[in-house]
């Protein structure tokens, strides 16, 4: 122990030098927009690098798995494909001339904090944008965050911070939906009035207010239904049809349009 102290004394200098730096470093990031995003976007880059490598090691040797998955999801959209008249999973014509879909393969995801977030193997260059929505074909996943050349980061579903707007199918009632931190495979239905008829097993999807996702995508089905709160709302919790333990491929959302709709939303705001 007097080892120690003594050599405390004599380095007390240069160690309280470098935590003012360390201390001071951390302060500007957070308290500076655009450092913190440029400190973001070039980790990113870095870590992106890294957990690419990593993946593809562990790709290797689940070859085979992966390779199921793929010609199941091929043979999932190839009978939608043959069945688009009889069947809508999105809105369809929406879809055909608004969005397109960009393919990426998930290279990191955490599930287990307050603040999760989703790593993808395609950036700037793939033509990947902050703000675009990412979804699988059983449903909404996040929105991207941050992008560099080669990668890009999303928030994911399973983050508090990250509200999407909604609709109750069977009542194309408006509401939003918040995971609250707890459980991977739910999250929370917000703002239903209890006036309003809710089953457990309603449907739940994207609303029109989403300009990040098409309307209609199924996001998952009433649990369970609180009635006796205080408050106006329901307290409900919605089972998710996308089960993020397994997440591997998914679709960043192209809105084709998006620019155009910014555009006129301006003059309405501009307006005033």
């Amino acid at each position: 122990m007097y080892n120690l102290l003594r050599i405390l004394g004599v380095y007390k200098y240069s160690i309280t030098f470098w935590f003012l730096l360390f201390s001071s470093v951390l302060l500007l990031l957070n308290n500076n927009s655009f450092l913190k995003s440029y400190y973001f976007n070039s980790s990113n880059m870095i870590a992106g690098k890294v957990l690419s490598s990593r993946n593809s090691i562990i790709n290797y040797f689940n070859l085979k798995s992966k390779n199921h998955q793929l010609l199941e999801e091929n043979r999932y959209l190839i009978e939608k494909y043959m069945n688009l008249d009889s069947i809508k999973i999105f809105e369809i014509d929406s879809l055909e001339n608004r969005y397109k879909l960009i393919s990426a393969v998930v290279i990191n995801n955490s599930i287990n904090k307050k603040k999760n977030y989703i790593t993808l193997n395609i950036g700037s260059i793939h033509g990947i944008e902050e703000g675009m929505g990412v979804i699988t074909r059983n449903g909404i996943v996040g929105k991207i965050k941050y992008v560099s050349g080669n990668f890009s980061t999303l928030i994911s579903l399973l983050n508090t911070k990250y509200f999407v707007s909604t609709l109750i199918k069977k009542t194309n009632t408006l509401s939003s939906i918040n995971w609250n931190g707890d459980n991977p495979d739910q999250t929370k239905l917000l703002y239903v009035p209890k006036h309003v008829k809710v089953e457990v097993g309603d449907s739940i999807m994207t609303s029109s207010y989403n300009s990040i996702y098409p309307k209609g995508i199924l996001i998952g089905t009433i649990q369970s239904i609180n009635k006796y709160i205080n408050s106006n709302f329901y307290d409900i919790d919605i089972k998710l049809f996308q089960n993020f333990y397994n997440l591997s491929t998914v679709y960043v959302v192209l809105d084709t349009q998006k620019n155009e709709k910014i555009l006129l939303e301006l003059k309405n705001t501009n307006a005033r």
